[in-house]
């Protein structure tokens, strides 16, 4: 297992990035928007104790860091938690973040067999590249030049990068500061066969994604964070990221709700943060494009680790059919991207959306970069009540 490197976050906030970026400025020049698709995302909500635990826990050191934080809006004031420092607040500490991506070799009963899902194993589809490398070498690794909404945020892993420009005029500290976070890659790890009733296979050949029970899925998981940690290849003070390769998961077992291709979450007491995320190249679901549902949770976690975070009712965009009222950045723009060519290779990165977008500043003014409300521009203004909701 190689050495997790430990990096300094930004001051203001801590921020995930994964590679190295070249020397041109990335604008992000998203694609249109695709509502309410049939894959989506969800999230775990921490249920091992109140906010005060979590945030007395990250100041003893026991977990990741993370703040307080409150913001007011016309529709009133709400409170949360956010990886990092607060980011209202003036002065915060800088801030060290660890993570660990695991990957998940799942195998799914294909009718007849099994087909094996290797996310270390190389992509003969791919360019012959497997999964873990195109992470490893991706925009959320390495370190890029962004502009986002005409406002160069520096050089930074993606999320970082957004993580700048979401609170890109709520803060004094300097905006040129930038170190990326700290990933190791653990050993991979095999989930038990999952069998007739608990997986199914769409497609062949290239195309082919594996389905697989959530259920049967979540208590796996659930033992080996466990079996993780007492190893020692996790911790509450690391971020943990399940990484697996053409596999989502049904939340029914005859898997007719599909198709989740990942989720954040949080578990036991010192809290332990994750994220379990499919890197697909199958092309069966049109909004799962190789790191899209990476960057989609990443900056999910970023932004509401303990997955616990209210805001006012929103709804009717992106994955979301009806109202939902929590802090979820990346669900109101998923299937929307931005295609960022590194080394040659062409990742898809989800737009996020701003704090501002979801809390409604008076006189609708963003402190986001551009004095929008993502960060790739596509909100201009903030989120309609739900119900009745509006035309975005």
């Amino acid at each position: 297992m190689q050495k997790l490197q430990v990096i300094r976050i930004i001051p203001f906030v801590a921020v995930a990035t994964f590679a190295a970026w070249s020397v041109a400025t990335r604008s992000f020049a998203q694609e249109p928007v695709r509502p309410r698709l049939h894959g989506y995302s969800t999230v775990v909500p921490w249920t091992g104790g109140t906010t005060d635990d979590a945030l007395f826990q990250a100041a003893s050191g026991t977990t990741i860091p993370m703040a307080h934080y409150n913001v007011t809006g016309t529709r009133g004031t709400y409170s949360g938690v956010i990886v990092g420092g607060n980011p209202f607040g003036k002065d915060p500490d800088t801030v060290n973040l660890q993570a660990v991506v695991i990957p998940l070799i799942i195998q799914v009963w294909n009718g007849s067999t099994y087909t094996t899902f290797d996310p270390t194993k190389p992509n003969s589809c791919d360019g012959g590249v497997s999964a873990e490398t195109r992470f490893k070498k991706s925009p959320l690794v390495s370190e890029l030049t962004w502009s986002m909404n005409g406002v160069n945020v520096g050089d930074h892993q993606y999320i970082n990068a957004f993580m700048r420009a979401e609170f890109w005029n709520a803060t004094t500290v300097s905006k040129n500061l930038s170190d990326p976070i700290g990933f190791s890659f653990a050993a991979s790890l095999t989930m038990p066969s999952a069998g007739p009733g608990f997986g199914t296979v769409q497609g062949s050949g290239c195309n082919a994604q594996g389905i697989v029970y959530k259920g049967f899925f979540d208590t796996f998981l659930n033992v080996n964070i466990a079996v993780l940690q007492s190893s020692g290849v996790i911790s509450p003070t690391k971020f943990a990221v399940f990484l697996m390769k053409n596999v989502v998961l049904s939340s029914s077992s005859d898997f007719s709700n599909c198709c989740i291709g990942g989720y954040h979450g949080a578990t036991g007491s010192p809290v332990q943060t994750f994220a379990v995320m499919d890197y697909d190249t199958s092309g069966q679901i049109g909004n799962f494009l190789d790191i899209s549902v990476p960057s989609h949770e990443i900056g999910e976690w970023m932004n509401d680790p303990l997955g616990t975070n209210p805001t006012p009712k929103w709804g009717n965009i992106g994955q979301v059919s009806g109202c939902q009222s929590n802090f979820e950045v990346g669900d109101p723009l998923s299937g929307t991207f931005a295609t960022i060519t590194l080394n040659g290779y062409d990742y898809h990165v989800q737009e996020l959306a701003f704090i501002t977008w979801f809390f409604d500043p008076p006189g609708a003014i963003s402190f986001g970069a551009g004095e929008k409300f993502s960060n790739g521009g596509s909100f201009s203004g903030p989120s309609y009540p739900c119900p009745p909701g509006g035309t975005y």
